[in-house]
């Protein structure tokens, strides 16, 4: 009896990514965009928002989704902002054009049950209009009720229609690098 009350104890007081649901509280991207005659920029946003439900245990597998607004990504430049969003991302096409989603998440090799620290995942990435299979690589660290993860993944331009930026004979290479930090919690309750 005694040990069925430790490990009672052990299973409510430390989250596990084995809730059955869970909420995206805040996030935010930060896309890396390597220019073509050297160096870079940066364009970051806020405001991921989404929900996830458990699918699979092991490995670690969800349904639902992330979503991103690109309409909030700033480049910290009005007239590149302008041009990332009108001439290259096309938000105003549409819904399909004016976030990116992240779906069909899978932690490969994790357990729900008890992954933490360094992870790779899956999951369909929807930009552009177009849904290609990603894979990158994730930190989860738990805190309280919430976990927190860092996830870092490239992302090929071409492969999601985005014709190549270019102004005034710089351009942006084919390959960025995303970096995205989220906060979630069990749909059922609030973060401590």
């Amino acid at each position: 009896m005694r040990s069925l009350l430790v490990l009672l104890l052990v299973a409510v007081s430390e989250p596990a990514l084995a809730q059955d649901q869970w909420r995206i509280v805040r996030g935010s991207v930060r896309v890396l965009c390597p220019l073509t005659v050297g160096g870079s920029f940066e364009a970051r946003g806020e405001g991921l928002k989404g929900s996830l439900s458990l699918k699979t245990a092991k490995p670690a597998a969800f349904d639902g989704r992330i979503e991103m607004p690109l309409g909030g990504l700033d480049t910290g430049i009005g007239l590149r902002n302008e041009h990332m969003k009108d001439n290259y991302l096309e938000i105003g096409k549409g819904p399909d054009f004016a976030s990116a989603f992240l779906s069909s998440i899978t932690l490969q090799g994790a357990d729900a049950a008890t992954v933490s620290g360094k992870t790779s995942f899956s999951g369909d990435l929807q930009v552009h209009g177009v849904t290609r299979l990603v894979q990158g690589t994730a930190e989860i660290r738990r805190q309280g009720n919430a976990i927190h993860i860092s996830a870092r993944l490239a992302v090929r331009l071409p492969e999601f229609g985005i014709p190549s930026p270019r102004y005034l004979g710089v351009g942006v290479r084919d390959e960025v690098q995303v970096s995205v930090t989220l906060e979630a919690a069990p749909l059922t309750q609030e973060v401590r």
